[in-house]
Parts: C-alpha cells; sequence; structure tokens
C-alpha cells in the first residue's frame, strides 16, 4: 500500500487553519500547531492531531515529528516566527516548504532562506476578485510567479468555431492553451486541431502582460 503523504501545518489563522482542515477532510495526515490555546482547542475535534506549542522552538517541531513529514505548510503571519518556523524545517529537510507573506520583504525573506513556495493571500485574493469583476469571462486568476499567471476563461463567440490553430492566440497574444473544460470533459494540452464550442471554457497560461492584453481585447 502506497504511503500517505504526511503534512505539517505551523499557524492556525485564517489561511492555515482551511488548509489543515482542508487536506483532513481529504484524509491526509496533518500535524498542526499554533500558540493560542484558544484556537488548537476550536479545532481540537475537527483535526486528528493538533497541539498548542511554539512553532519556532527547534524541540517542539522536532518532537511533534515535523522533521519527517513531507511538506510543511508555515502559516505564520508574525515575521520572527515564520523565519524561525521555515529556517528549522529546512535544518530538517523537509522537501516542500510552503509560507505564507504578508509583505513582500516577508516574501523575499522566506524565498533567502529556503522556502520553496510563497504565498500572498491578501494579494491574491483581490487580483482574483479585480479579474473577476473586470468580466464575467474570467473566471479565475492564479499567480504562477511574478512575471506568469493562470486565467480561466469563458471561450468568448467570436472564437466558437474556430480550432485552437486558426485562433492562433499564441501568436495573437503569446498565451498557451493548456486545457479545455467542456462540460464535465476535461481537454488537457488540446490539439491545434481542437475547435472551440459555444459553452466552453479554456485554462490559458501566459505572462501577465498577455493575459492582460487577451482580457482587453476578448472581453470587451
Amino acid at each position: 500500500m502506497k504511503k500517505r503523504k504526511q503534512y505539517f501545518v505551523a499557524g492556525l489563522g485564517k489561511f492555515g487553519k482551511y488548509v489543515a482542515l482542508t487536506l483532513e477532510e481529504l484524509g491526509c495526515d496533518v500535524i498542526a500547531i499554533d500558540s493560542d490555546e484558544k484556537t488548537v482547542q476550536s479545532l481540537s475535534g475537527d483535526l486528528t492531531y493538533v497541539v498548542c506549542g511554539d512553532a519556532s522552538d527547534e524541540k517542539t517541531l522536532k518532537d511533534l515529528g515535523a522533521a519527517t513529514v513531507d511538506v510543511a505548510v508555515v502559516g505564520i503571519e508574525d515575521l520572527q516566527g515564520s523565519v524561525m518556523c521555515t529556517l528549522i524545517l529546512k535544518e530538517f529537510g523537509v522537501k516542500s516548504i510552503v509560507a505564507v507573506a504578508s509583505n513582500e520583504l516577508h516574501g523575499k525573506t522566506l524565498e533567502k532562506i529556503g522556502a520553496d513556495k510563497i504565498i500572498y493571500p491578501q494579494r491574491d485574493i483581490a487580483r482574483r476578485l479585480a479579474n473577476n469583476l473586470y468580466s464575467d469571462k474570467m473566471l479565475d486568476y492564479t499567480d504562477v510567479s511574478d512575471d506568469t499567471a493562470i486565467v480561466k476563461l469563458r471561450v468568448p463567440d467570436e472564437l466558437v468555431g474556430l480550432s485552437l490553430i486558426e485562433a492562433n492566440l499564441r501568436d495573437r497574444f503569446n498565451i498557451f492553451v493548456a486545457s479545455i473544460q467542456r462540460g464535465e470533459e476535461d481537454i488537457i494540452n488540446p490539439k491545434a486541431s481542437e475547435v472551440f464550442r459555444a459553452g466552453d471554457y479554456m485554462m490559458a497560461f501566459g505572462t501577465k502582460q498577455s493575459i492582460a492584453e487577451i482580457g482587453k481585447i476578448l472581453i470587451d
């Protein structure tokens, strides 16, 4: 039997809490820690293993078994606590460390000390909301890096009936269509001959500038 991945979540604020609860609901093995006793007590009935403690203390993390997990999520908002926890997990040799940053300086610091992925919850939510408000055709927006993003678009009427090669989105807008959602079907890496149909959605990958351009031209 394949071993289930183990996850460690440090900091059970708004972000860490929902990450831990969702992983638990998915049947994952989750170890969670927070310094606030009331928070821990409120989650004790929903999380199998949640403790009150200092996530910036090496012995505490070692005793919890954080050194042996596959993925660690550092959701601590305090800069010092966040950095210390990330450093300890890095020294433990945790393969994948995802850390939450409250601002660019926080994020750059976490990146320099070895966090594998930096999440900016407020910024990302704001960008998604702004893009959704901009048009009902732009349904989702996710940052991939500082320069690139993935966007889910309702296929515009002017593309319906055209194949990918005829739509020529790569040359026109410098975006790559990673998949087409058609009802319950997901067409991954569609062929150039695939024809857009009414009601289709597409997941497009590209630079943020190119996505902004396709937004201006196709969504107006």
